[in-house]
């Protein structure tokens, strides 16, 4: 009985999560793009957290790298 009370508890904390970063997102696209980097850097940060233990090493570097990647094109142009 305790995963039948504990599953729709996690679902309303998860949803008000993704309610909470949706409208940060939009709060800032509202401010321009300079103030939207933080906001989506913080929302992949969360999205790695919630994954299973064993990913988000992987996710993280996978992430890390692609920022890189971004920063070295953009260091570029």
């Amino acid at each position: 009985m305790a995963t039948r009370t504990r599953r729709p508890r996690q679902a309303e904390r998860q949803a008000r999560s993704a309610q909470h970063l949706g409208d940060r997102r939009r709060a800032a696209e509202a401010q321009g793009p300079l103030t939207v980097l933080p906001v989506a850097v913080d929302q992949l940060r969360a999205t790695i957290a919630r994954l299973p233990e064993a990913d988000r090493a992987q996710a993280a570097a996978q992430a890390t790298q692609l920022l890189d990647q971004l920063r070295q094109s953009i260091a570029q142009h």
